[in-house]
């Protein structure tokens, strides 16, 4: 699809932990994709280790209630079916460029080095305007919390952003002299919403039309032992609860990597709807009542 008529068309780069993790910015990545730009997805593993839920019931019962059905599947099979979920998932939202990384489950960068220069070899193949991947940081509520819980635990998802942050430093100022590929500097770095309470959001994208596909993105993942009540529910909750926060009915949010350096100061579209629809109107639209926003 071409892009809008005004506008050079973007290339975005979305490097998630693990397969699931690329629902957080789906509607985002469609929205973008409909607009004539371009969506590249990584995941740093297969996921063949996380959220196999019916093995670990099995293995909860007594050896002799267990089925052999699930207990003797692969970790190899597990990740398959995985890796054929997420290509439907991307499917649904236009985005055909997928690559799926085999770093070792739990993923720390640590015991996996090479990753560094694996995710600066696809920024180098890319060339994307935009990075988005989890926050390097932890300000999750357990960590803030009064008893201080998961504050020095490691996280797949920190040391994903660690990793993609290292290598887009990499790829943007370390010369190469032997391959004489050229640097690339990245424009804007966004970090997932859903790594960090919600007032460190701030930016909000409308999602609005992409609910249903949000819905059906999480009925996908059937591997992970999500019903569909489940996944309507999840969605209901999380780009709900998000939409909540943004003042639309849903969204997904995401936090700046840096402060922004502008002409002058900025005034978007959508705060001008905001400033001059009627109350109830504004009520309503977040309710998913009446379509509010720019026209």
């Amino acid at each position: 699809m071409p892009a809008q008529s005004g506008r050079d068309p973007l290339k975005l780069l979305a490097v998630v932990a693990h397969p699931h993790d690329f629902t957080h910015c789906a509607g985002t990545c469609g929205i973008h994709m409909k607009m004539g730009d371009s969506v590249t997805v990584v995941t740093m593993t297969d996921g063949g280790r996380k959220h196999n839920e019916r093995f670990l019931d099995e293995m909860s019962k007594p050896e002799h209630e267990r089925d052999p059905a699930i207990l003797n599947q692969s970790i190899e099979e597990y990740a398959a079916a995985k890796a054929r979920e997420l290509h439907e998932v991307c499917a649904i939202f236009g985005v055909e460029d997928l690559r799926i990384l085999t770093m070792p489950e739990p993923f720390r960068l640590r015991r996996s080095p090479e990753a560094i220069d694996l995710i600066r070899d696809v920024i180098l193949d890319v060339r994307p305007d935009v990075l988005i991947t989890h926050a390097p940081y932890d300000t999750s509520p357990a960590s803030i919390s009064t008893h201080g819980r998961g504050s020095m635990l490691l996280n797949d998802h920190r040391e994903c952003a660690i990793t993609a942050m290292e290598a887009k430093l990499i790829a943007a100022e370390v010369a190469d002299y032997e391959s004489r590929i050229p640097p690339h500097r990245i424009a804007e770095v966004f970090y997932l919403g859903v790594d960090v309470p919600h007032d460190d959001v701030d930016v909000y994208i409308d999602i609005g039309e992409w609910k249903q596909q949000r819905v059906q993105a999480e009925c996908m993942f059937k591997t992970q032992g999500q019903s569909d009540e489940f996944a309507r529910y999840r969605v209901e909750i999380s780009a709900g609860g998000t939409g909540w926060w943004g003042r639309t009915n849903y969204a997904e949010g995401f936090v700046r990597a840096e402060p922004e350096t502008l002409p002058c100061l900025p005034v978007s579209a959508w705060a001008k709807v905001r400033a001059t629809a009627s109350r109830v109107d504004q009520l309503q639209h977040r309710a998913g009542q009446v379509k509010l926003g720019p026209q």
